[in-house]
């Protein structure tokens, strides 16, 4: 039987390994439509509608990113299932994982690639991103491909070949996605300045690269989906805690994320030439310098990967004068790795009850009030007198994951206006408004709502996600 088992090539046991972890996540994640990334359900709507010919108000929010040529396959197949979209997800990130251990273990490191990708594919923050749709793992990806692709080109060089366009293509991918994208056009564009394969070959690539940037940066109109300037040390404490949802963030996490920020910077500091020499890890380092501007999760799961791959291996380094057998040389690394292991295994055993009792994140909780408050019993009882349903339209400030969840015609809040008329006028054929009155950039609609009449809007819903206010008329509609 031993002998049976030792014929098996190692990346078979790799693959079941992979497919094991993706049965498990899947039980992990939520099955509604709700929790949706905004830009994750703007690429699947699309999709949706194109797969079914289908007119919708999606077209309003723009162009998305590269998501929607990821998942326009599972759209076409499987239209309007956001489950299929979440095992694509999972299945790229598994293929992430899978590159960046390939990758690090053609460097030399072998064994701290599979102590990093193990904790990685575990890790809480991981299976949130899969469970959103998020960016993360579509950004690893790009990462991940675009350096093996280099590393192709760069075997057998081919002016305007096939992986000469891939690169470009991975460069347009990954800069839409996320400000922190552009770090690999980036890295790749410092790689031909510094070390090109010839003057021709260079110019080639360097005016290529930066062709694409700019066509990226006018699909991208300024990554309307990226809340900039957060706080990078709440996305930091993610990495060990989760994520928040809503709750209070306290003084417990304030230190976890700082704790994980010092680790981080020590780990820059003690692998700076190995990082820089590497393009994956210039790749990584470019994108921590400009996710820290946006410090949401994305900067998270790449300061995640940083500290996982290449602080790792500091802890198993051998020291010639170690002495004391295994223990003595790993004992430290050992130990680390079976606490983070438990600390991010009881996480995610309390996603799992998360999961089953059906809670969510206060946003979520407020769309879905929205979708019940739609399909109440009034709109019950014109259903069964086979009367014609009112047209409903919904301005959100969630646009897509909200036309996600009421499937209804659903558009962007309105721009600033000078006074509650006008503000009034401009609402005509609106149902419903959805925002979050304590947003700075609301504070215009809530004192414009907050001078209209009685009789003309209703707040009917109030929760700690933001309010839902129902419009009565408008004066043109009052009139008839």
């Amino acid at each position: 039987m031993n002998d049976w088992l030792s014929r098996i090539p190692q990346k078979f046991w790799a693959l079941l390994s992979l497919l094991l972890w993706g049965a498990l996540c899947f039980m992990l994640l939520h099955k509604t439509v709700y929790g949706i990334d905004e830009g994750a359900a703007h690429a699947m709507l699309l999709a949706w509608s194109v797969a079914d010919n289908v007119v919708s108000s999606i077209v309003t929010l723009g162009l998305p990113d590269f998501r929607a040529v990821i998942l326009a396959p599972v759209g076409y197949l499987w239209t309007g299932n956001v489950l299929a979209a979440k095992i694509a997800t999972i299945i790229v990130m598994a293929s992430a994982a899978w590159a960046f251990h390939a990758w690090r273990q053609r460097s030399g490191d072998s064994e701290g690639a599979l102590l990093a990708t193990g904790l990685l594919l575990i890790s809480p923050l991981v299976l949130d991103q899969i469970d959103s749709i998020t960016v993360g793992p579509y950004l690893l990806i790009a990462f991940a491909l675009g350096v093996w692709s280099d590393k192709i080109y760069r075997d057998s060089p081919q002016a305007f070949g096939g992986m000469y366009f891939a690169q470009l293509f991975l460069c347009l991918v990954s800069a839409t996605l996320h400000p922190a994208g552009l770090a690999y056009p980036l890295a790749l564009l410092w790689s031909w300045y510094r070390n090109p394969i010839n003057k021709k070959q260079q110019s080639y690539f360097i005016g290529g690269i930066a062709l694409t940037v700019v066509v990226a940066l006018v699909l991208t109109l300024g990554w309307s989906h990226v809340e900039w300037f957060t706080n990078p040390v709440k996305s930091l404490s993610s990495l060990l805690l989760g994520s928040l949802d809503g709750g209070e963030f306290g003084a417990f996490r304030w230190m976890t994320g700082i704790g994980i920020l010092l680790i981080l910077l020590l780990v820059i500091w003690k692998q700076a030439d190995n990082l820089w020499a590497d393009l994956l890890g210039r790749t990584l380092l470019a994108a921590l310098a400009i996710g820290i501007l946006t410090g949401d999760e994305i900067f998270g799961i790449i300061a995640l990967v940083t500290c996982l791959y290449w602080g790792l291996p500091l802890l198993l380094q051998k020291s010639p004068d170690s002495q004391g057998g295994f223990w003595a040389q790993r004992g430290v690394a050992l130990s680390l790795v079976v606490v983070i292991a438990i600390i991010f295994m009881n996480i995610d055993k309390a996603r799992y009850q998360t999961v089953l009792e059906g809670s969510l994140a206060p946003r979520d909780n407020l769309i879905k009030a929205l979708v019940e408050n739609i399909e109440g019993p009034s709109n019950a009882d014109r259903k069964q007198q086979s009367l014609p349903e009112k047209p409903l339209r919904v301005a959100s400030q969630w646009p897509a994951r909200t036309m996600l969840a009421c499937r209804c015609d659903t558009l962007p809040l309105p721009p600033s206006v000078k006074d509650d008329r006008d503000l009034l006028a401009m609402l005509k054929g609106i149902n419903y408004l959805m925002f979050d009155p304590r947003d700075p950039k609301n504070s215009s609609l809530s004192h414009n709502l907050a001078l209209m009449g009685a009789g003309k809007v209703e707040t009917i819903i109030l929760q700690q996600g933001g309010v839902i206010v129902e419009i009565k008329g408008t004066p043109i509609e009052q009139k008839q």
